[in-house]
C-alpha cells in the first residue's frame, strides 16, 4: 500500500469519521509529524484520526518541537512502509507494540493469474479451485461487478442491505460478535463508502447469482493497491468454496486493471495465509516527550496496556470473549440446531403425495437453500433443472430431484 494519498488521509474519510465518533473534538495537525492528523482524547493523549478503522498508517517525523509535553497514539502503523529520515527530534521517544498480522499478494511477482496460481498452490489445490469455479458457473447464473467510480445510489443501497444480511448470517453461524457490525461502525461504513467509491478511493466488489449478491467485498484503493477491508459470502454456497472463488475473481479484476498489490489487511485467516506472498505486521506507535515525566508515564501506561491486549489475543482470549458477548446478546434467540437426515431414494414417491415448492420465491422454504445448493454441487447442473418437493401429510420432509438422482431431506424437531 502506498503512503501517499491513502483513502484514510482524505477529507472525505476524516470528515465522516469525525461526524460519527468525535463530533465535538477538534482535528489538529503537528509540524513534527507529517502524514497524519490527530484529536485530543482520553487523558489528554492525541489519537490519530480514524484510530483502528483505518487499514494501515505511515508517517514521517520532522525536526520541530510541537510535541513537547504531549503523547501521541497511532494505530495500525505499517513498519514495512514507515520509512524515517535522521531529521527528527532528539527528545522524542517512540514505543512500538506489534498487534496484528497482515497479508498481501505482490502481483508484480507474477505475470498472470495463472502464473500466480502455479507458484502459490499445489497441482491438486489448483485443480480443486478450478473445479469450484466451474461448478459455481455451471449451476448458477454468475456475474461479477466492481462498483467503482460513478455509481447508482439505489444499487449501492441494495448491495449494502445484502451486505449486512450476509454478515448477520455468517456470524450467526460462527456464533461470534463482529465489531464492524456494531451500529456505530456500520453506519460509518455505509456513509463513508459512497463518496469514497465516487472518488475512486473505495469499491464494492460483488459476485451475483442472477440479481442477488452472494459475495461482497468492501475495498479501499490507493494508486496501485486494492485493500480488502470487509468481505463476506453467502454461507448457503459454502459447498462451492465461494470464499476462494470470490478472491480469485477479485484477483482477476486486479490483473485486468493494472493493480500491483491485493492487500488482505489485518487479522489472521487461513485463506489469507495460503493466498498471500507476504506476511507483515501492524504496529501501534506511542510518541512522547522523553523530558516530560507525565508524558513518559502516560506513554508507558498505554504501551503496557497494548502489550497485554496482544498477549491475550495471542492466547485467543479475544475469540472467547467475542463468542461470550454473542451468546449474551442472543440468549433469547439461541437454540440447538435441528437434526437433519438425508437419504438417497431410488425413485420419486407418487406425485399425488408431492407438492412442488420454489425456495427462491417462497421465503418459508429459504432454510432449504443450502441443501439445494449442496445437491447442485453434487449433480453439477443448472438450478433450473432441479425440482424441490414437499411430501404431503408428513412434517418437514422434502425431496430434491434432477430426474436421475433423488435426495430426501428430513428435518427432526429438537
Amino acid at each position: 500500500m502506498e503512503t501517499k494519498s491513502t483513502p484514510f488521509s482524505t477529507n472525505t474519510f476524516q470528515k465522516v469519521w469525525k461526524s460519527h465518533f468525535i463530533q465535538n473534538k477538534k482535528i489538529e495537525s503537528f509540524k513534527f509529524l507529517e502524514g497524519l492528523n490527530f484529536y485530543k482524547g482520553r487523558y489528554s493523549v492525541f489519537f490519530n484520526v480514524g484510530r483502528n478503522l483505518t487499514k494501515g498508517n505511515s508517517y514521517v517525523l520532522k525536526n520541530f518541537e510541537d510535541y513537547k509535553n504531549k503523547v501521541f497514539m497511532i494505530y495500525d502503523v505499517l513498519p514495512h512502509l514507515n520509512t524515517q529520515t535522521n531529521d527528527f527530534p532528539k527528545d522524542l521517544g517512540i514505543l512500538k507494540s506489534t498487534q496484528y498480522p497482515g497479508f498481501l499478494i505482490d502481483l508484480k511477482q507474477y505475470n498472470t493469474i495463472d502464473d500466480y496460481l502455479l507458484n502459490t498452490f499445489s497441482k491438486n489445490t489448483r485443480m480443486k479451485m478450478r473445479k469450484f469455479t466451474k461448478r459455481l458457473d455451471k449451476c448458477f447464473n454468475i456475474s461479477v461487478k466492481m462498483l467503482y467510480g460513478k455509481i447508482d445510489k439505489e444499487e449501492y443501497n441494495k448491495v449494502f442491505g445484502y451486505f449486512m444480511t450476509l454478515l448477520q448470517k455468517r456470524y450467526s453461524e460462527k456464533q461470534i460478535s463482529y465489531n464492524n457490525m456494531q451500529p456505530d461502525e456500520w453506519s460509518f461504513y455505509k456513509e463513508v463508502a459512497l463518496p469514497l467509491i465516487e472518488e475512486k478511493k473505495a469499491s464494492l466488489f460483488v459476485v451475483y447469482n442472477d440479481q442477488t449478491p452472494i459475495a461482497i467485498t468492501y475495498n479501499y484503493h490507493t494508486e496501485s493497491s486494492v485493500i480488502d477491508a470487509i468481505t463476506v459470502f453467502d454461507i448457503d454456497y459454502s459447498k462451492f468454496n465461494i470464499g476462494y472463488v470470490n478472491n480469485l475473481k477479485l484477483l482477476n479484476w486486479c490483473y485486468d486493471n493494472g493493480i500491483n498489490t491485493l492487500d488482505f489487511s489485518k487479522g489472521y485467516f487461513d485463506y489469507k495465509k495460503r493466498m498471500s506472498s507476504l506476511q507483515y505486521d501492524f504496529e501501534y506507535h506511542i510518541l512522547y516527550d522523553k523530558k516530560s515525566i507525565f508524558s513518559k508515564l502516560k506513554a508507558y501506561g498505554f504501551h503496557n496496556f497494548f502489550k497485554l491486549k496482544a498477549y491475550l489475543r495471542h492466547k485467543k482470549i479475544d475469540i472467547k470473549f467475542h463468542k461470550f458477548t454473542y451468546r449474551i446478546k442472543n440468549i433469547k434467540q439461541s437454540k440447538p440446531e435441528n437434526k437433519i437426515i438425508i437419504t438417497k431414494l431410488e425413485k420419486l414417491p407418487v406425485f399425488d403425495n408431492l407438492t412442488e415448492i420454489n425456495i427462491l420465491v417462497n421465503e418459508d422454504y429459504s432454510f432449504l437453500k443450502k441443501h439445494v445448493y449442496d445437491f447442485l454441487y453434487l449433480v453439477v447442473e443448472p438450478y433450473a433443472n432441479i425440482k424441490s418437493y414437499k411430501i404431503k401429510n408428513e412434517k418437514n420432509v422434502y425431496i430434491l430431484s434432477n430426474g436421475k438422482l433423488n435426495h430426501q431431506i428430513k428435518i427432526l424437531d429438537n
